[in-house]
């Protein structure tokens, strides 16, 4: 195998996204719905995924101990709630330190992300910012990455600025999605203020064509901020998955990383994107 030891940055082993989005293609379980795709990916240098299910989606931590021992995918738990319409109830009434709170008690029982925590499309709600508010509270007892949802990669710049405003290290948060705002600028914006960013809704292209995302990592890569970027496929929907006749978890391998190569981005680069940076920033 060319590459090892890869890490997709974000992705859902369970997800349930069914009611909030009336749609039963919305949950989606890993072991039970994909675990020859998951082996598969196995197969082909895939050791440790980032889990972004957390409180209101579906998180299941016991689904993922399963995926592990089946598969020998390590996956990394995390904590937190979504975006609004996708949070408990509770969310709403709860204040930030009981919020915080939550998040921290599942840190001690072994989350090591806070994510993803979203904000709408060029709207961030009142639950949102309580979320946000919350994070800052438990990352900062904590020093555990961040990653947060942008919606079709809208308010990048603000989120990028609430942390700096609140202190918190941009070392440790990843901002998410970035590509779907198809806006290069935004993107550097944040690689500047010495924030992670992930492309990682590669095989997407009804939102954005991969090509694009190839280009803008070329680029970014050119500018020096290869250590910064990172890579995931974000599948959340049966029809998603290859059996179903989506593009399934072996695309960003298959076919994004040969689309990575052909545009000249060296092997060792694609390595550190794919096998380093994460660690990296765990490690922050």
């Amino acid at each position: 195998m060319k590459y090892q030891n890869i890490t997709y940055s974000h992705e859902h082993p369970r997800i349930d996204l069914s009611v909030g989005k009336n749609d039963p293609d919305c949950l989606l379980n890993g072991y039970l719905d994909c675990i020859d795709e998951l082996k598969d990916i196995r197969a082909k240098g895939v050791t440790r995924w980032v889990d972004c299910s957390n409180h209101g989606i579906g998180v299941d931590w016991q689904n993922n101990k399963k995926i592990f021992e089946e598969v020998g995918i390590e996956i990394i738990n995390s904590t937190g709630f979504y975006k609004t319409p996708f949070m408990p109830d509770y969310v709403s009434t709860a204040s930030v330190e009981e919020l915080a709170q939550i998040m921290l008690e599942d840190i001690a029982k072994g989350a090591k992300v806070i994510g993803e925590i979203g904000t709408s499309k060029n709207e961030w709600t009142n639950d949102e910012h309580k979320v946000f508010a919350a994070t800052v509270i438990a990352q900062k007892k904590t020093n555990v990455v961040i990653i947060t949802h942008t919606t079709l990669g809208t308010l990048i710049k603000e989120q990028v600025d609430f942390f700096l405003e609140n202190g918190i290290n941009p070392k440790k948060v990843i901002i998410s999605h970035v590509a779907l705002s198809n806006d290069l600028d935004a993107i550097r914006y944040a690689l500047q203020k010495g924030f992670n960013v992930a492309f990682d809704t590669i095989g997407k292209t009804k939102y954005l064509p991969d090509e694009t995302r190839v280009q803008f990592m070329k680029t970014l890569i050119q500018e020096g901020y290869m250590h910064q970027l990172l890579m995931s496929m974000d599948i959340t929907r049966q029809s998603h998955l290859k059996k179903n006749g989506g593009v399934g978890y072996a695309y960003l391998l298959d076919t994004f990383i040969p689309m990575l190569e052909q545009a000249g981005i060296s092997e060792d680069t694609i390595t550190t994107i794919t096998s380093k940076n994460f660690t990296e920033i765990l490690e922050a």
